[in-house]
This record gives C-alpha cells, structure tokens and sequence, in this order.
C-alpha cells in the first residue's frame, strides 16, 4: 500500500512537471498603449515572477494549467488570468480610479496599502512632482502634504529652506527637522538628491508611523523612494527646460530729492544741492536696478532604464546652471543617482550610487541687498575715473561689494549603499543595509582692498575645507504570513547602528602678496580667525514592529524601539520608544453595504506613540577644552564656557491622532481628516549663565510643548471621461503650538525679542507696544488713572486746556509718560505704559506679534484635455506676523548718512500738530522714540496666498513620434511665483528661521518671478 501511494506521488509530480510551459503575452492599457514594469506573479508561488518591458511585453514560465496569473502596477487596478491551455496571454490593464491601493512605505522593508494604514502618513509620486519642475525637494514638496509646513528659500540659488511636520516639537535650534530615509538609509537632510530621480516621497507624521525611527522620529519621517528599473528595452528620458526671472516685487526708494529735503529738515540746512560740475554726486540711483538683474536658470537631465533576466537598472544625471537676479550671484550643480538591483531566485542585491556636486558664488545680502536702501542715491557707482566706488559716506557700493567679493563653494557629495535581501521561508525574508557616505565641502571667501573705506585698507580672505564621513549598518527581518483566509500578520524586527566624523579647517589671510593670488601661502595668517575643530557622534537601535489585518476591517500595529546616543551621560544613554494604532474600515462591514453607492470607503483611525530627540549637540553631556584661545598674546587652552551636563535626559514626544479617510465617486475622491495632539517633555535648550560663573551656558531639560492641529486634504479625479480629466489634491492645516511648562515655572527670552513663557505661544515677539507719535507737547497728558486726554486749541492755536475722552472739559490733576529720564514730547513715540507707573521701561513690553502660522494651504489642479494638461498649484499661510527689521534699522537714524525709507522721509513728524506715525528723527532716539527691534510699528501681516507655479504642457501624438523613432515627446511653457497676495511690505513674507528667534526679517535674498520652455523627449 505504502508503495503505491508512494508511486502515485511521483507520477503526479511528474505529471506536474510534464505540464510546465511558458506563457508569453502583451500587456495595454486602456488606450492601447504598452505598459512596462507591470509585476506579473503566479499565484501562491514562492517564483519571484517577472515584469513586462518597455513594449509592454512579459515571458514566465507557469507550473501547468492550472496556474494563475497575477498583474499589479500602481495606477491600475489589479488582475487575474487562468493560464488553461493558453501560450499567449495578451491582457488589458484599467486605471484605477482610485489610490487606496497605492503602496505606503512605512520603513524597513514595510509596505502597506494605503487602505491598510493605521497611521497617518502623506504621499507624493513622481507624477505630482514633474508638474511642479523642481529643482530642489523643498520646491517638489512645498503645499503637497497637510500638516507639513515648508518654507522656501529659492530666490538665492544656493538657498534651500525648512520644514517642519505638525510644528516645532522642540525649543533647541537644530532640532525640528524631520528625519529622511532615502533608499532605507538616514540621512540628515535631502539637499543632494535630485527630484528627477524620485519614485515616491512618503511623509510619516504621527507616532504610529514614525515610531519605527525613535529618538529620530520625534519631528517625523520623510522616506524617499528613488527610480529603478524595469523589465525590457532600455529606456532613455531627456529633458531640459530654461527659466528667465525677474525681481518679483520691486520696492520704493528714496529719491536724491526726498534724502536732500529730509536732510534740510534734520539738519537745519539747505541739504545737499546737486553740483552739474560733478556727476559723481550728481545722481539719483535707484541701486535696484544696478543690481538686479535678468536671471537665467538652466536644468538638463537625462535617465536610462531598463532590465531583464532578474537585471534592472536606473541611472540619472542633472545639471543646473542658475545665473540669478543679483549680480555675480550663481551656482552650477550635477546630481547623479545609480541604482542597480540583481534577483536570482530567493536571492536579491540592490546597489545605489549617489554623487553631487555644486560650486557657486554667494553674494553678501547685507553688504549688497540691503546697501541699496541705505547706499545715498545720489552718489554714483563709479569714480570719476570710471572704477568702481567703494564706501561713500560710510556706506558701501551694492554693486562693487557683489561683483568683487567672492564666497565660493566647491562641494561634493558621494553615497554608496548596498542592500542584500534572501527569501529564507515564504513568509520570512532578511535584509541587511550598508552605507557609507562621504561629504566634502570646501570653500574660498576673498574681500579685495578696493572695497575697504577708502580703498586703503588690507584684503582679507580664508580658505575653509569641510569633511564629514558617516557609515550606517542595518540588519532586520521581514515576516508575512496569511492565516486561513481572513488573518494576515506582518512583522519586522531588527537592528541598526551608524557613525558620525566631521573635521573642519579654515585658514584666515591678510595682506596678500597680491590680489590675484588668494591661497593660504600668499598672505599673512590671522591666527586670531583661523582654527580647526572636530566632532564625532553614534547611534545604536533595537527595534520590532507587528501588524495584524482581519479581513480588511480590523487592523492593528504595534512598534518599538530601542535608541542609545553618545551624546548623552552615561546613565542617560538609551531611550524607548513606542507605539499603537488601530484602523477599522467600516465600510467593509455588512451593515455599511447600502452606503456603497454613496461611501465607496470609509476608515476610521487612531494612533499613540511615543518618539525621542537628541539634536542637542554632540558634547553637551561633556565640558570640553578649547584651544587656540589667546591670553597676554599667548596662544593657550582652556575650558569651554560652554558647561556639559551629563544628567540631561532625551526628550520625549508623546502623540495621540485621530483620523477619518472617506472615499467617493467609486474610489475617485477622497477625503481625510486628521487631529493630532502633541506632547514633548524634558526640553533640550542652551541656557545662558550668570556672568558670574565663568560659564556662559549649559545644556538642560527645561519644560514641555504641547501642539495641536487639524488637518484636511482632498485628492482624486472629481471628473474623468474619454478626453477630459480633472486631477485634485488640496489641503489645509490649522496649528497650535504652546509652552506648557518651564522649570521653575521661569520665563526666558529666546534671541533678543522672542519670550518663552508657560502658556504662550513659540514664536512670541516681546515688545513696545507704539501707539503713534504726540501731535502736540500737550498730547502727552493723561488724568490720575491714566486714561489719555486730548489738548484743546483757540482758532489761534494756543492750548487752552483738556478734554477727557467723553469730551468734557478737564482740570484735574495732569500725568506725563517719561522714557530715558525725560518727558516725552511732540514727535515723541506714544507708548503702552503697561503698569501705569508713569515710566516706559522693561516691564512695559508686551506680546506684540507671533511669527508662527496658524493655519496653511496647499492646491493643486491638472486638467488634461486630449493631449493638453494645465497644471496649477497654489499655496499660502496666514496667522503669522513677521518683526520687518530691514525696515526698523532704515529709520533707525543713528548714522548721519543712512537715508530713512522714503515714507518717513515725507511723513516724518516737523512740527507742533504734525499727525504721523513716524517720530521726530531729528531727536535720533535719545528718547527711545525708534527702539529697533522693539517697536511694534515694524510688525507687518505676513499672510500671503502665492499662484506658485503654473504649467503648460502638449504631448505630441504617438503616431507623430514613433515616425522619428521616438518613444514620446513633449513641450511645456512653466511659469514660477507669478502673482501674489500679501499686505507685506518688504521683498517676500516667506523665509526660513532658525530655532526659537521666528519670523524676523533682517534683511533676505529676494524672490524672483520666473518664465520659461521646456522639452521632455523619450526613447
């Protein structure tokens, strides 16, 4: 008996064997057009399957008849084909309306469709950003994600900016930034990776999703995915596109006539009259048109792609030649990325390989920029020899001071990684992760004499080079297994550790041998400027994460880890951080089926984590020696006065987040809410010392933030027909964020306006509060509890007396508000005297404005209309102030020489009755009339809503591109920050703000208006 069943056995392998064949086929979208890199599998088969190629073509060889074949690609809807006793399978793929089946990285391996995402995440692909042509991340993200605020630098050309996710979760100033992982590895930021080279970008922002990342996730997580190959013939994408910009919002000046009049004012003279004899004083410059100038912004790329036979391949390379609106102001880059990847059986080896490299010039906004307010119109750029001046009146030529200063940047950047994956069982697969990188940055700053007062001074320079290595390893496994037909469960548990080493070196010259020459061997050494410094840093972490799926309705996730940091004491080294979520699709269940028409899905979630934070520096725990200090002209060593503090502990983000995501028009739109509340405990800050100490400051845990916000978003294609299509993605964030505790309940100021409190807000300016300027020496007078009084007049002019705010005449007792020791007069700035004490001093300054937004938008709509698309993308922030202090330091009057904005030029208050808002400038401000950076006067509205890019574009027919042996074609017209709305008066509301000092303009590189061309050409 045994032996026949035994021969039974064989014969029905054999059979089975006998009835393998291969299956050939060709797979088509919709329109009839080829689709390569579809995932074609054999049902419950362990075969790692095969993708179709360029010409949509696949080949793969199925175990019988029997065997059933799978196709998957994101955009499509899924599908299956029985094999039976067909050789060729030619197949049509539809478009899934739909993205609840699109793939969310969740890290380490971990993938989930998004209709199975507990957490709450964001994603944005490669489609969304072509039609915004990035050229930097900032630009590919900005408005595309609620909760995720970016703020843009991209008028300098070496510019990049910040973000930040669901709001700052720290008071230390290098903290806030979000963690990024791109191909599996972290990194500290992004800025070397090219957008072109992007699949996906997935942003994790509550503790459910980010908690896999620890003491790294506290400000969530942005993983990016880059471009791999697929299946078939090579496939070669160009594309080049060209940019012309202009200054986007040009401001006023003051004329020579109004400097003169304002002059004759202040001085009690005739001012300076134009001289014909000399031109050189006989001007009237409005220095922004010398200095800016037309901008040109290049950016050309080319990628190849392709595989086969468990091969594939991607390769991509960019240049950006960007010659921008300020003179002499430049970079050049080349961005590259390689990624080669190898499956053989259970066996799979993925190899990138990333270089960058840029060098630019960057011209100094405050000696440039700014000198165009403060440079007199009235003197030329040149001598009368024709050579460029240098300082006039103390004040420096913007034009010389950027064509002839030179801050040159030569940077590269190289990464390699190799990713080694072997399918141990089925449902058990091993990864391990190597990474190595190494950034090399170097830089020449040379300032020649003739831009010295007079032209007589020293040429100074320094030669400056930057290294920093770093290595990472992981190791984790990744399990996944169905049980019966409706429990799923998915695992991942392993470990990573990577290193840190940075060297820096800068060499400072005077006194050049000549000009021409500006290495560290043809000038004096300043020792007093040069020096080297080093730090290194580690990390090791532990971590697990368990995800249970019943039937697509209930879904549960569990994640922890295990961080340790160098950068803490030894008793303070590791942290654990941890999560759980939960999802219920109740759509899904039987009661919901009548929505079905309506409600194509609905899912509610909730999610709790806890993340860490060790941003604080690598030697706060230690105090450290510092050398290279001078005593008695000796050169010596001594401890820092920055104290170390080994008993500071890590901070703690602790989140709670609820959210909906409903789905409509079968799966076209969808529509996600999200309230989070976040809790961050033990604040890392710097604190400042008593001078007494020797110390001038130390790290500390100090108190807790707690924020809160709200988040919409819309995406989908609300109308999708033969011809036309409508594609949306919109959303809206409204943010909070408040101290909640400090230690010792002590209050601090942050910077030199921003007030740390427990109950207020982060971006707080404590300040004067300026009620306007006394029209009258009379107009200073107020009754015994300190209610203002209005001075009365005879038709002559002569005071006659009081009147209180009901109009009544009165004659009682009179107060005066004095500032500095002295009664404030006519022309004097009003004040808010807080404690009616009489006196304007410290105890008066009050919260006068916040440079955070309470609430930002992003919008997106693509139309397509045959083979035309317009895209459309507009964004904004309202809620925050911005302290103008470009504009304070203008009125400031404490040179003789700078001239006021032209407004307090013309508006100043003169005389006696004068009602203005300006003071008497005259009285400079020994009267602490002009208070800069105090005055509640130079706090603006910083809200804008900007038309942020607009995008043009027609592809040429296939039938007109495959006759010239293309695979595609097509050109665009692209225009970038082209209107906006905003009450700011300065260049642009948008800017970045380091740490805690939020929302100041001191003076930035302004933005530009671009149009442009470009192509896109596939082979």
């Amino acid at each position: 008996m045994r032996m026949l069943l035994l021969l039974v056995i064989l014969l029905s392998t054999a059979t089975g064997y006998s009835q393998s064949k291969k299956v050939n086929g060709t797979i088509r979208d919709g329109k009839g057009a080829p689709v390569a890199g579809v995932s074609v599998k054999v049902k419950n088969s362990a075969s790692g399957g095969t993708v179709s190629d360029a010409d949509g073509k696949f080949s793969l060889t199925v175990p019988g008849p029997a065997a059933v074949l799978g196709f998957s690609f994101v955009g499509y809807l899924d599908r299956e084909e029985r094999v039976g006793d067909r050789s060729a399978i030619d197949i049509v793929l539809n478009e899934s309306a739909s993205n609840l089946e699109d793939v969310v990285v969740i890290g380490y391996g971990g993938l989930a469709k998004k209709k199975d995402a507990t957490g709450a995440t964001a994603q944005v692909n490669a489609k969304a950003i072509a039609e915004k042509n990035p050229v930097t991340l900032f630009d590919a993200l900005q408005g595309q994600a609620a909760g995720v605020l970016i703020t843009n630098d991209n008028g300098d050309p070496a510019g990049q900016g910040t973000i930040q996710i669901r709001g700052a979760s720290t008071i230390n100033a290098e903290g806030n930034g979000p963690l990024w992982v791109i191909d599996g590895v972290l990194s500290e930021n992004g800025r070397f990776l090219n957008p072109a080279d992007i699949e996906t970008i997935d942003i994790l922002k509550d503790a459910s999703s980010a908690a896999i990342y620890g003491a790294r996730g506290a400000n969530g997580v942005i993983l990016v995915t880059t471009k791999k190959g697929k299946g078939g013939k090579p496939s070669i994408n160009l594309n080049y596109y060209h940019l012309f910009g202009k200054l986007a919002h040009k401001l006023r000046t003051t004329t020579a006539a109004e400097l003169r009049a304002y002059r004759a004012s202040r001085d009690n003279n005739s001012g300076y009259n134009a001289d014909s004899t000399n031109p050189y004083l006989n001007a009237d410059n409005d220095y922004q048109d010398l200095l800016f100038k037309t901008a040109h912004k290049q950016v050309a790329s080319v990628s190849v792609s392709g595989g086969g036979s468990g091969l594939n391949y991607y390769g991509g390379v960019t240049y950006t030649d960007d010659q921008s609106i300020v003179l002499n102001s430049w970079i050049k880059r080349v961005q590259s990325k390689i990624n080669v990847g190898y499956t053989a059986g259970k066996f799979s080896v993925t190899n990138n390989l990333s270089f960058a490299w840029e060098t630019g010039n960057t011209i100094p906004v405050g000696n440039s920029a700014k000198q165009v307010f403060e440079r007199n119109p009235w003197t030329s750029i040149y001598r009368p020899d024709g050579s460029y001046a240098s300082y006039v009146e103390s004040k420096r030529n913007p034009v010389a001071q950027a064509l002839f200063n030179r801050d040159i940047d030569n940077n590269y950047v190289v990464q390699f990684n190799t990713t080694l994956s072997y399918q141990l069982f089925k449902t058990l697969k091993y990864t391990s992760l190597f990474n190595a990188q190494l950034t090399n940055n170097t830089n020449n700053q040379f300032s020649p004499s003739s831009l010295t007062s007079g032209g007589t001074g020293d040429a100074t320079g320094s030669n400056t080079f930057e290294k920093t290595v770093n290595w990472e390893v992981q190791g984790y496994f990744n399990y996944n297994e169905k049980f019966g037909s409706k429990h799923t469960v998915a695992a991942t548990l392993g470990f990573s550790a990577d290193k840190w080493r940075n060297d820096y070196y800068t060499v400072a010259m005077s006194k050049y041998v000549t000009e021409n020459i500006n290495t560290s061997n043809a000038g004096l050494i300043d020792l007093t400027k040069t020096r080297t410094t080093a730090w290194a840093r580690s990390n090791a972490s532990f971590f697990g994460r368990v995800n249970y799926n019943y039937d697509g309705k209930y879904i549960l996730q569990g994640t922890v880890r295990r961080d340790g940091s160098s950068r803490f004491g030894a008793n303070n080294k590791w942290g654990n951080f941890f999560s759980v979520s939960a999802a219920w699709r109740f759509t899904q269940e039987k009661f919901m089926s009548w929505t079905r028409d309506v409600l194509y899905d609905g899912k509610l979630r909730y999610s709790r984590g806890r993340t860490g934070n060790d941003a604080i520096g690598n030697y706060a725990s230690y105090t450290v020696m510092s050398f290279g200090q001078y005593y008695n002209g000796q050169i010596g060593a001594g401890i820092n006065t920055t104290l170390g503090n080994n008993i500071i502990q890590w901070e703690t983000t602790s989140d709670n987040n609820y959210g909906i995501d409903l789905s409509f028009l079968k799966g076209r739109l969808t529509f996600s809410v999200d309230y989070y509340t976040k809790l961050t405990k033990d604040l890392l800050y710097r604190d400042e010392l008593a001078k007494e100490s020797g110390g001038s400051a130390v790290t500390v845990n100090v108190g807790s933030i707690r924020n809160t916000g709200l988040e919409f978003t819309v995406t989908g294609t609300p109308v999708s027909t033969k011809n036309f299509t409508w594609d949306v993605s919109a959303n809206l964030t409204f943010q909070d964020a408040r101290i909640e505790q400090l230690a010792g309940g002590a209050s601090f100021i942050a910077g030199n306006k921003w007030l740390i409190r427990e109950g207020g807000r982060l971006g707080d300016f404590y300040i004067w509060k300026n009620l306007g300027v006394y029209a009258y020496d009379q107009s200073n007078a107020y009754d015994g509890s300190w209610n203002k009084l209005n001075p009365v007049f005879d038709a002559s002019g002569a005071f006659t007396g009081y009147t209180d705010n009901t109009g009544k005449s009165y004659t009682g007792t009179i107060n005066q508000l004095k500032r500095n020791g002295i009664v404030l007069q006519g022309g004097d700035t009003e004040w808010l005297d807080v404690n009616k004490d009489g006196i304007i001093d410290e105890t008066d300054k009050v919260i006068g404005g916040n440079g955070l937004p309470t609430r930002f938008f992003g919008i997106s709509n693509t139309f397509r209309y045959k083979n035309i698309s317009l895209n459309i993308f507009i964004n904004g922030q309202f809620g925050n102030d911005i302290y103008n202090l470009v504009r304070n330091q203008q009125n400031e009057n404490r040179s003789t020489y700078t001239p006021p904005i032209w407004d307090a030029v013309l508006y100043a208050w003169r005389k006696q009755g004068d009602a203005t808002v300006y003071p008497y400038f005259n009285r400079r401000d020994d009267r602490g009339s002009i208070s800069t950076g105090y005055n509640s006067l130079y706090v603006e509205d910083g809200s804008f809503i900007r038309l942020s890019s607009v995008r043009l574009n027609y592809t040429f027919a296939p039938k007109l591109v495959n006759k010239v042996k293309l695979k595609g074609a097509s050109v665009y017209v692209y225009g970038n920050n082209l209107l906006m709305w905003t009450n700011y008066s300065w260049y642009d509301p948008e800017f970045s703000s380091r740490g805690l000092t939020i929302g100041e303009d001191g003076g930035k590189y302004p933005k530009r208006r671009e149009v442009g061309v470009g192509v896109n050409v596939n082979f």
